[in-house]
């Protein structure tokens, strides 16, 4: 096998390890490959020093080989630290959290300072503890990583967080982290709400001038009974109107036009 090109990186001594193990082990790539349930090219490749294996197969290949586990997830997580380009993304710690944005950014930083797992990693680890904490698909680990969803539930960040290994005595501080998050969304959508609401009041009052009618009271619903007034010198009648009704009929006073209050 042609020499490792950079043999004094994590992922040239990751490599240097794997194959030691191997000819320690008096196993061929051809032998490893059938225990393992792989490719001879997937072990040639692990054992190359320009291709990083997944820390899955690594993990495979150093059971085969009667290799220290923790040693080889060491050797993996450095190599892949260091060949990615894209840093950890700089977050608050939990207890600094105060928002779901602020969340999501450090939901982020804990895949990568895990060493950016593999969504399959991510979602094995998570269903060795389903029992615990519950399920987390591929699907829903990619978007709470890339930040495209917001985390539904306790035992969803719970599952996230045994994902991303982190170790479970933490897990009361991000909890807390994410009910700051769910109270400060509670918040906005209430002054969203509240906003919209003025929106659509004076929406509906400009409609009813514009109309011929002056309110009499505040815009309460459209559904609920509004009491408004004829702008006309000549009728000046007060009436009670739906607002709906109103929108749907275009009529504006119903003395004027002629119909029955």
């Amino acid at each position: 096998m042609a020499p490792i090109p950079n043999p004094k990186t994590s992922k040239g001594r990751l490599a240097a390890v794997l194959r030691a193990g191997r000819s320690a082990s008096e196993l061929t790539r051809q032998q490893v490959a059938d225990k393992v349930g792989t490719s001879v090219g997937t072990i040639q490749r692990a054992e190359s020093g320009r291709a990083l294996p997944t820390l899955q197969m690594a993990h495979a290949i150093a059971l085969v080989c009667h290799l220290d586990g923790e040693r080889i997830e060491s050797l993996w997580r450095k190599a892949s630290q260091r060949g990615r380009k894209q840093q950890p993304a700089r977050a608050r710690p939990p207890a600094q959290i105060v928002n779901s944005a602020e969340l999501g950014l450090a939901l982020r930083r804990l895949w990568q300072v895990n060493g950016c797992p593999s969504l399959d990693e991510m979602e094995r680890r998570a269903k060795a503890r389903i029992r615990e904490f519950g399920s987390l698909s591929r699907s829903t680990a990619w978007r709470i990583r890339e930040r495209d969803q917001s985390v539904a539930s306790k035992e969803q960040l719970f599952a996230y967080l045994v994902a991303c290994e982190v170790p479970e005595k933490r897990f009361r501080l991000w909890a807390e982290a994410w009910h700051r998050a769910r109270q400060a969304e509670s918040r906005r959508a209430a002054a969203d709400d509240a906003r919209q609401w003025v929106l659509r009041a004076a929406e509906a009052e400009q409609r009813v001038r514009e109309a011929g009618l002056v309110p009499e009271e505040r815009f309460r619903g459209s559904t609920v009974p509004w009491t408004v007034r004829c702008r006309r010198r000549s009728c000046r009648q007060v009436s009670r109107i739906r607002y709906t009704a109103f929108i749907a009929s275009g009529v504006g006073c119903r003395y004027c036009a002629g119909q029955p209050a």
